[in-house]
């Protein structure tokens, strides 16, 4: 038996009718019944989708006719669930890094700022001294 047909068994064990079927794995129309009525092959990519789609399908099974037709329930939503967890953590960690880099920023710019307002303190400094120096001088002239 090919895999073609074993998804055909698949498909007829879940009710799903090929074109639920080619339209969820975005197939065009009758491709599915086509392959099947010419036992035709399967490409990777198409059991790439079957795979991510249909978890509970045992993609080893399709490939080879050995095993079960379906997954154990609950393996598949452990494996499931621990890609979730996977997935969480590599994102959270990226965001932290990011979050990290963003901190470390932040401070370079609030000391950035604050050696711009003392250099802007001193140039007000020196030019009240200076403005005040000026008119004294005016003042001893006139």
């Amino acid at each position: 038996m090919k895999p073609i047909e074993r998804i055909a068994m698949y498909l007829h064990f879940k009710s799903i009718t090929p074109h639920a079927f080619e339209k969820k794995i975005k197939l065009s129309n009758g491709y599915f019944s086509k392959q099947f009525r010419n036992k035709g092959s399967v490409g990777s990519d198409i059991l790439i989708k079957i795979h991510e789609l249909y978890k509970d399908i045992d993609i080893m099974w399709v490939l080879t006719g050995e095993g079960q037709m379906l997954k154990d329930i609950s393996s598949a939503i452990n494996n499931n669930i621990s890609s979730q967890v996977d997935e969480f953590s590599y994102k959270y960690e990226a965001d932290s890094k990011k979050f990290k880099n963003l901190e470390d920023d932040l401070e370079k710019l609030n000391t950035a700022v604050r050696d711009k307002e003392k250099i802007i303190s001193l140039y007000e400094f020196m030019i009240n001294n200076n403005s005040s120096s000026g008119q004294s001088q005016v003042a001893n002239i006139i």
